[in-house]
């Protein structure tokens, strides 16, 4: 358990070199925690936010890495994306909650998410206004998958998948010499998967509305929060975007899901080495839209 969520780590080959990767890779996840966390006090990352609403202040090389990586597509995708969301996101309470914030503190709290209140100059990262929170939730985890796969690779494990939360990074050939083929998780139908083949693109991740969510008055309240308003994004039911890297996947995929099926798949069709799966709801009726590089390449499940 890590980042918040429950990682899964899949290596073939060498069973001495495996064990071995495995602790270094386990022992990377949690640095990476430890520099990013949302909801440690001790992390850097509430550290640099502490101070950087006071002055510039400096952050370590991979903090300023996930920072400019998430600044870029918060910019491309006009503020879908945006890691100043935690003003919004710590008034929901989503594992046990069962009641909205009160409309005056989401009032309150916008006041204080803009992405372009973010300024980071080379490593010197300066807040425009007090009180604003970073929330480095849907970058860090996939940041994180890929510096494991990274240090798996580097210890000599030539095939393998990490999984976490919904992101998944792999590499190598497959011991058997199949494809590579991924389950995505069904939006409304739990015990149903439904498979792609591999595109040839490392990574992917998955945002859903079905992964921490309460109900309402008979709505559902899910925790991928839309910016421009400090309510869950009501526009789609689940985005799962294919890149090749883990940190891109996981930004793209939350932002995806925020711009809803039609924006969002235009906007991913122009990025390079990029494609979509996203599905929502209309007049009732589930419905998906996907980019023309895994046209065919779906499989639902029989009825």
């Amino acid at each position: 358990v890590a980042m918040g969520t429950l990682v899964t780590v899949k290596l073939f080959g060498d069973r001495e070199i495996s064990l071995a990767a495995m602790e270094s890779g386990t022992v990377e996840i949690d640095r990476i925690e430890t520099i990013m966390s949302h909801y440690s006090a001790t992390s850097e990352l509430a550290r640099v936010e502490s101070l950087a609403a006071i002055s510039a202040t400096a952050c370590s090389p991979e903090l300023t890495q996930v920072i400019r990586r998430s600044q870029e597509l918060a910019s491309s995708s006009a503020g879908a994306f945006d890691i100043t969301v935690g003003a919004f996101s710590r008034l929901w309470n989503f594992s046990d909650g069962n009641t909205l914030p009160p409309p005056v503190a989401l009032q309150s709290a916008g006041e204080k998410v803009d992405y372009r209140l973010v300024q980071l100059d080379g490593n010197r990262l300066r807040l425009q206004k007090a009180g604003m929170s970073l929330d480095l939730g849907a970058a860090a985890k996939g940041y994180a998958v890929d510096r494991a796969a990274m240090t798996f690779q580097r210890q000599g494990v030539t095939c393998g998948l990490i999984e976490a939360g919904g992101d998944i990074r792999y590499w190598g050939r497959k011991p058997d010499g199949s494809s590579w083929r991924f389950g995505i998780q069904h939006p409304r139908r739990p015990d149903e998967i439904i498979e792609v083949e591999d595109i040839g693109l490392s990574a992917l991740a998955t945002s859903g509305d079905y992964e921490q969510f309460f109900e309402f008055e008979g709505r559902r309240f899910h925790h991928i929060l839309d910016p421009r308003t400090g309510y869950p994004a009501r526009a789609s039911t689940s985005a799962t975007v294919w890149a090749d890297n883990a940190l891109d996947a996981d930004i793209l995929a939350t932002a995806a899901f925020v711009m809803g099926p039609f924006d969002a798949i235009s906007w991913i069709e122009s990025l390079p080495r990029t494609e979509a799966l996203i599905f929502f709801e209309l007049d009732g009726v589930l419905d998906h839209r996907a980019t023309s590089g895994i046209a065919g390449r779906i499989r639902f499940a029989q009825p």
